[in-house]
This record gives structure tokens, sequence and C-alpha cells, in this order.
């Protein structure tokens, strides 16, 4: 059974290039062949190798043909405009959840979670060969139990905040309906969703690596949730107050990891996510549809889809012998409400 599907419209994936930042060379990862692009873009296969000829990064494998960067890939899902990619579904699904009732995003609600991520761009039998021909050892994030409204309901230790392999659980979560009155919050938050906003800085998927020097990715002028999670966190803590970038996964849109800001104001803990904001603010230009009152919540409210993983400052949920896993092994996280719950 093939993935792939018709383009109605073959020239949407190259009108793609030149819209977002392409991953600098000297990071980028090029280990996804065409048949795996093929079905993240749900594509025709030699609309991958146009894509390829007109300048989309790559390198050229003897054996297994043009090798992209998966980053790269996601970005031209998000900008192609066909409805239809990974990306473009994912955005989609997030504004299914936006769109519902308020009372929704913050009664306690159990899911079932399940992280044992991929370890292959193509699945376990295909897909980016490990180093030396072996499978790389998988380490995860645990979720964090100490977070506001974060209750794990299945027995279960999570001792370490890094877990070798994968595991299940359980948890409730409960969201919290708040708003924020600091203008030290309010200056730190309008510069950083004013920058998306403005499409000063681009809204486009971003590699760990460069994840890592948020500075450098906001100064490029392109940013996802945890560069601008991590800028707002710094932005808040030069303005004396306490503040941390947070990272976890969106329970119910699969394979996504999200990263939002935490600040304390008056001892509680309130929740920033202005990726979120800037999200359900731009209406149906990728897809979506738009929802202001989503978007005001966003400044100061939890919400019971985000459960938050032991991290000091948005670090990654997964890793490869030790090194951040590429964004692909994010296909192997899973989640759904609770049975009969």
């Amino acid at each position: 059974m093939t993935t792939t599907v018709e383009s109605a419209a073959p020239e949407a994936l190259l009108g793609a290039l030149g819209r977002f930042t392409a991953v600098p060379r000297d990071l980028g990862r090029y280990d996804t062949d065409a048949r795996t692009a093929a079905q993240a873009l749900r594509a025709a296969p030699e609309q991958v190798a146009r894509l390829a000829a007109e300048g989309l990064p790559h390198v050229e494998d003897s054996a297994r043909g043009p090798l992209f960067d998966y980053d790269d890939l996601m970005n031209v899902g998000m900008f192609c405009g066909t409805g239809q990619t990974v990306p473009e579904l994912g955005l989609r699904f997030l504004m299914r959840f936006a769109a519902s009732s308020r009372d929704s995003w913050y009664a306690p609600r159990e899911w079932e979670i399940g992280v044992h991520p991929a370890r292959t761009a193509g699945g376990e039998d295909a897909g980016a060969p490990a180093p030396a021909g072996r499978l790389p050892e998988v380490s995860v994030r645990v979720p964090d139990l100490s977070a506001p409204g974060v209750e794990l309901l299945s027995e279960h230790p999570f001792e370490d905040p890094l877990r070798v392999g994968g595991y299940t659980a359980t948890v409730r979560l409960t969201g919290a309906d708040r708003s924020v009155r600091d203008p030290r919050i309010h200056a730190a938050w309008n510069e950083v969703v004013e920058g998306l906003a403005s499409r000063r800085v681009t809204y486009q998927t971003v590699p760990e690596a460069l994840r890592a020097d948020h500075h450098r990715a906001w100064e490029m002028g392109i940013a996802d949730c945890v560069v601008a999670s991590r800028l707002l966190a710094d932005r808040l803590r030069a303005a004396g107050l306490r503040a941390t970038a947070r990272r976890g996964y969106l329970l119910g849109l699969f394979g996504s990891d999200h990263a939002w800001c935490d600040v304390v104001e008056d001892g509680v803990h309130k929740s920033l996510d202005p990726v979120f904001a800037f999200v359900a603010t731009v209406g149906d230009e990728r897809g979506v549809a738009e929802s202001p009152e989503f978007a005001a919540a966003c400044f100061g409210s939890r919400f019971n889809r985000l459960l938050p993983c032991r991290t000091d400052s948005a670090e990654p949920l997964v890793y490869f012998d030790g090194e951040p896993a590429p964004y692909w092994a994010m296909v192997g996280v899973s989640a759904r409400p609770r049975r009969n719950a």
C-alpha cells in the first residue's frame, strides 16, 4: 500500500523553496532518502528528485541516491500549501484542539502515552543506517511529575531525568486558566510574538544543533517553539523574573514535542507559549483556523494536552548514543485519551 498521492499542483513543493531558510550546511544531517522524503511530503518520487535538482540541499549517495536533511523536508512541507504533508496536517490537528471549547483546554484529562522513538528515518527496517551498522542506544527524558497539574496514574519509576529505551505511562493532566499582569512579562512577550507576527522572524522547523544556539537562530530570522521559548526565558530573566524554557509532548498529536516558557508571578507558575499564540493568530494562511481566544490563553494559561518532561532549559527529549536524536525519531511517540476514563 503506497503512502504517496497524486499532486494536484505539481509546482507546489518547488514553490516552497525560498520561503524558508535551509539548514546551514555545517549543521545539516543528510540521512533521509528520497522514499522517506516522498512519504513525509505525500509526493511522487519525481517531485522529490526535482526538489534536489532545483537546489534543496542534499548529498548524493552512490547506493541510496539523494539524501536530505529531515528538517529541510519538514519546511518544504510546511510552506508548500498542498494541505497534505505531515507538518501541514500536524498544524491542522493543533488548531482542532485550539478551536474546541475553552473549558476543554483545562479540565482534568487522562492520557495513555508511549515513548518508543524510531531509530531509523523510515522505521526500524528502512531509512538511515545506524553507525557501524547497528541501531543506536536510545535514551529519553521522562515526565516531570513535580510540575503543576501533572499526576502519574500508572506504576512506573521515573527516578532519573533520562531513561534508557522508552516507556509507557498513564497520566492525568489538569490545566489552569490564568492571566498575567506584570508589565515586564508583557514587554518580553510582545517582543517575541511581534517578531513572529511581523514576519521579521520566520516560524519554521529548526535543527537541534541550531536550537542549541537560539540567539544565532533568531538573528538569522528563524525560530521554532524551542528557539522562541528560550529567547523569551532569557528576556524574562534579564528583567529580574524567575523563568525557564520547558519542553515536553503535545499529547494527541503524533510524533510531536513542544516547548514553551514558564514564569513565576506572585509565586504562581504561569505558562507562556509564543508559538502557539502565533499559530492561532495566522488564520488560514497554512490551512489552519484562526482562534483569537486560544491565542490569548497562551499568555499565562496551562493546557491539559502538554506533558512537561524533566529538563532545565528545553533540552532535547530523545538521544541516540548520547547525542540529540534527529527530528524523525518523534514518530515513535504516541498518545491517546485513557480508555474508560
